[in-house]
């Protein structure tokens, strides 16, 4: 008896000698440590969630090997470029002009050629206009700005909302509506509450016109021929106010 019960410790021993770890993921577990210190906001655990921002870093780890193809490309057809490139690097305060001098390219005589002053002077007056259309377009992108806020207090005053409410409303349109949308990405949700709004506020406006309407030309209700029961209510509807206020 006691040779047996030996005999089936040493061969569940061995078992366990033999069995590989299955907890022991040394690879997961150095990827789940590297992922959550890049995305503390992604719950390694939840799949969907980090199989999305996988795919993120996988399109921008593309767009920038595309880059860098078409940037070695690039050097590889002008050299020397490449070691003008190299050389800046270890020697930062080097000025461009002075490297282009010591390897034998004549910017005197580049400036003298007609052809050469002609191809500099147009692309230097191309570059002068995207600078005074950027600062245009910042400056009006600032205004609209300004005229967003005013609009944004005047919906205050007129719903009473509190600051808290107003910030948060700011929050959205920024994060959810402004920036995506500069970046060209409109969600679904987006154009839905978009639309909602606007179908909200043409249903309020119709129904004012049937209220001031029944007000105007309907007779007080009369139960004088034979029926007892009053007309059925009508079904309030949420109006504009209230519709910013629980959005808000």
């Amino acid at each position: 008896m006691a040779e047996t019960k030996q005999n089936i410790e040493g061969q569940e021993t061995a078992a366990q000698q033999q069995a590989p770890e299955q907890s022991a993921r040394p690879n997961r577990d150095r990827y789940a440590a590297m992922f959550g210190e890049d995305n503390p906001d992604v719950d390694f655990e939840d799949k969907e969630a980090r199989y999305g921002r996988m795919a993120d870093e996988r399109e921008r780890y593309r767009s920038l090997r595309q880059s860098g193809s078409n940037l070695s490309q690039a050097l590889e057809k002008n050299r020397w470029i490449a070691a003008m490139f190299q050389d800046l690097a270890e020697h930062p305060d080097k000025n461009p002009l002075v490297w282009l001098t010591e390897n034998g390219i004549d910017i005197k005589a580049a400036l003298d050629d007609p052809e050469v002053m002609a191809q500099v002077d147009e692309k230097f007056k191309t570059w002068q206009q995207k600078q005074v259309d950027g600062e245009a377009a910042q400056q009006a992108q600032d205004a609209a700005i300004d005229e967003s806020l005013n609009a944004l207090s005047s919906v205050q005053a007129e719903f009473g909302l509190s600051d808290e409410q107003m910030n948060r409303m700011w929050e959205h349109f920024w994060d959810d509506i402004f920036a995506p949308a500069f970046e060209g990405k409109v969600a679904k949700d987006t154009w839905i509450a978009r639309e909602e709004a606007a179908m909200q506020a043409r249903n309020e406006k119709h129904a004012n016109r049937l209220k001031t309407f029944d007000d105007e030309q309907t007779p007080p209700p009369s139960f004088s021929q034979g029926s007892s029961r009053p007309a059925p209510k009508r079904e309030k509807k949420e109006s504009l106010r209230d519709f910013v206020i629980r959005n808000a």
